[in-house]
């Protein structure tokens, strides 16, 4: 699927009813966007067993580029990384907070130290013990998502020199869906159309 916007959205809300089925529950890997947790809360909200965490990779790419901000040199930014990832490894959102809370001694940036702390504080609810995930072979990252943007999106419009208005970026991930979809064949072969299933 692509698309944009709220009536992409009800469409999106629309296919996760039909594949849940009856009693099934539904898992969202998010990247921290504020839209997709207003999704989660508010367009998801009929459905009781529903589950949302926060993809491991932006997780540990947002401290990543934080630690650029607040850590004096290499050696220190790799120990505080390390401390900062193990805790947040097994869930232990408050230990992570309070790691920080500790370091605003050595921070070299105190609003990047406020910054982060907030970005942990607004999505303690949705960051899991991902160690115990993947003890149990439960996702820990939108892998899938992202592969899929990746043939969609960057593949055919992140060329360099390339710029797209909004319009016609969300029309060739459109037309990008129905060919990886199987659209042009299924016409080609039987004349008969795969539909969009957003626009």
């Amino acid at each position: 699927m692509s698309g944009l916007g709220a009536s992409f959205l009800q469409q999106v809300l629309v296919m996760v009813l039909l594949a849940r089925g009856a009693h099934q529950s539904v898992l969202l890997i998010a990247d921290g966007a504020r839209w997709i947790q207003a999704f989660f809360t508010e367009t998801l909200a009929q459905i009781p067993t529903r589950t949302m965490i926060l993809d491991w990779y932006h997780l540990a790419q947002k401290c990543l580029e934080a630690s650029s901000r607040l850590c004096r040199g290499k050696v220190a930014r790799a120990q505080f990384l390390r401390r900062l990832y193990r805790r947040l490894w097994c869930g232990k959102v408050a230990a992570a907070m309070a790691f920080l809370e500790a370091y605003r001694p050595q921070a070299k940036n105190e609003a990047m130290l406020e910054t982060l702390i907030a970005y942990l504080h607004a999505r303690e609810a949705w960051i899991p013990n991902y160690r115990q995930r993947r003890i149990n072979q439960q996702y820990v990252g939108s892998g899938h998502v992202e592969k899929a943007n990746d043939r969609i999106v960057a593949g055919r419009q992140k060329g360099r020199g390339m710029q797209w208005s909004l319009a016609t970026s969300d029309a060739l991930a459109a037309l990008r869906t129905l060919t990886l979809n199987g659209g042009w064949d299924r016409y080609g072969q039987q004349r008969q159309v795969l539909p969009l299933v957003a626009s």
